[in-house]
Order: C-alpha cells, then structure tokens, then sequence
C-alpha cells in the first residue's frame, strides 16, 4: 500500500518539476527596456524606507549613454555606490568611484569623494597601469521619471555637456 503512494507522489513531484522548468524556460527574440521609475520608488518613499529596504533597490543596475556605463549598487540603509566606466582610446579608460545618499524627495544622490583613475590597457584589454587622477570630485546624479539618470560632475561638466542622460540596460 505505500509503495503506490510514494510512486504517486514522485510522479506528481516531477510534474510539478516540469512545469515550472518550462514556465521558466520561455524565451523571445523580442528585446524590450524596461526602465526602473520612480512609481516603484513611491510607496519606499512614502515610509521613508521604514520597512529596512534601501530604496535605492529601486535604482541598482547598469546604466548606458552609447559608450560610457553607469553601475549603481546599493550601500546601507539608503546610500548608493557607483561606478562610472568611460572608455577613451583603445589603450585607456577613465573610472570613477563615488557614493552618496538617496534624497527621497529629489531622487538626487549628492556626492564629493569621487576617484577619478585614468587607466592604461593593452591590447588585450588587461590592465597594465592605473593613475589616480584625483580623489575629491563633487557631482550629483538624478534619477528620472523615465528610468532613466542623469550624472553632473562639476570636474567633468565641459566633458560631458549634453552626453551626461544614462539609460538603464536590462539584464541580460
């Protein structure tokens, strides 16, 4: 008698097992960007991040501009981490590093302790040599309505007049 129960429940167990494999298995060859807004930021807003979530959750990912990219991590209760890389040559890259906090009102992040390192590469890519520029950059960066960001770095700004608007890059 309890071998057909146990018989039952493995094959009900491997159906439930199929199912969700091919639930989660769709694929398209649709690309759609989907970009994070501040809709999703709202209701953390409203509690003012009460319920223990960064509400720069909301925000976290890779963020594109047609060649530089924007990574924002989230820090603690409501900081945010970026990382800023700006290809310039084939041998040379800029990165900057800097943090802040998440003004909930403005979804403005405040920084002045960006790093600005000029980095050598090789051929290959590798990196062969790193110089810090400077240590004391002050910027902001804005998170819009349409998902997107924008970044304002006041040693950057001739740099980066009109090229400064990021999209968000979903996930591959």
């Amino acid at each position: 008698m309890k071998k057909p129960i146990k018989i039952i429940l493995a094959l009900a167990l491997v159906a439930v097992l199929a199912l969700s494999f091919t639930a989660c298995s769709g694929s398209s060859d649709e690309t759609t960007t989907t970009a994070p807004t501040t809709e999703a930021v709202s209701d953390t807003a409203q509690n003012d991040g009460e319920d223990g979530q960064n509400p720069v959750m909301n925000f976290i990912g890779n963020y594109d501009n047609g060649g530089t990219t924007i990574l924002v991590e989230a820090d603690a209760k409501d900081g945010a981490v970026f990382t800023v890389d700006e290809p310039m040559t084939d041998d040379e890259k800029y990165t900057y590093t800097f943090s802040g906090t998440l003004d909930l009102d403005t979804l403005k992040v405040t920084y002045s302790n960006s790093t600005k390192k000029v980095i050598k590469l090789d051929s290959q890519g590798n990196v062969t040599g790193e110089k810090t520029a400077y240590t004391d950059g002050a910027g902001v960066v804005i998170f819009h309505d349409d998902g997107t960001l924008e970044w304002q770095d006041e040693n950057e700004a001739e740099r980066f007049v009109g090229s400064n608007v990021f999209n968000y890059v979903l996930p591959e």
